[in-house]
């Protein structure tokens, strides 16, 4: 069989750790791609019903954050249905491991910024005003997006690796 050439395997195993210095690579250019158009200062009159337009913004706002909830909701579960109902036959290794809790612990730190974001929306809104780019809102919110983010890139690193042939020695 083709998989079981040790070239082969060499190879995947050598394109790994490319891959987990190429990834982070690849999330700071698109944080700073948002970062350049968040910066961006534009200009626009407020329409006559500002105050419907703010609830709009918030209600548009909260919606986000809460589907970034859900999907780490859902991630958590999917990552544990995974490992719970996977080939028993098969051991998980260092590896596999690692990334399971790697990607269980960066969904529970979504959830956490997710949980601030909360915070910081009722802060706001206590005080009389809702500015979706104040620092104290801004840095939760991108915090929750790229936790998640990173959580299944690692979770589907973890079912490729899963799927590939096992060694025979």
């Amino acid at each position: 069989m083709s998989d079981s050439h040790p070239a082969k395997r060499a190879g995947r195993r050598a394109w790994l750790p490319r891959f987990y210095i190429i990834l982070p690579l690849l999330f700071i250019l698109l944080i700073s791609m948002e970062a350049l158009l968040s910066s961006s200062k534009f200009a626009s009159a407020l329409p006559d019903d500002s105050a419907e337009f703010q609830k709009k913004q918030v209600d548009s706002f909260m919606e986000m954050n809460k589907l970034l909830i859900e999907l780490a909701t859902a991630a958590i579960g999917g990552i544990t249905a995974f490992v719970l109902h996977r080939d028993k036959s098969a051991k998980l290794n260092q590896a596999q491991l690692r990334r399971v809790v790697a990607s269980w612990t960066l969904c529970a730190a979504s959830l956490y910024f997710g949980y601030l974001t909360y915070q910081q929306v009722t802060w706001e809104l206590s005080l009389g005003f809702f500015d979706s780019y104040n620092s104290h809102l801004w840095w939760p919110v991108r915090a929750q997006f790229w936790s998640f983010l990173g959580s299944v890139v690692v979770f589907a690193d973890f079912i490729y690796s899963s799927l590939q042939p096992v060694k025979s020695g």
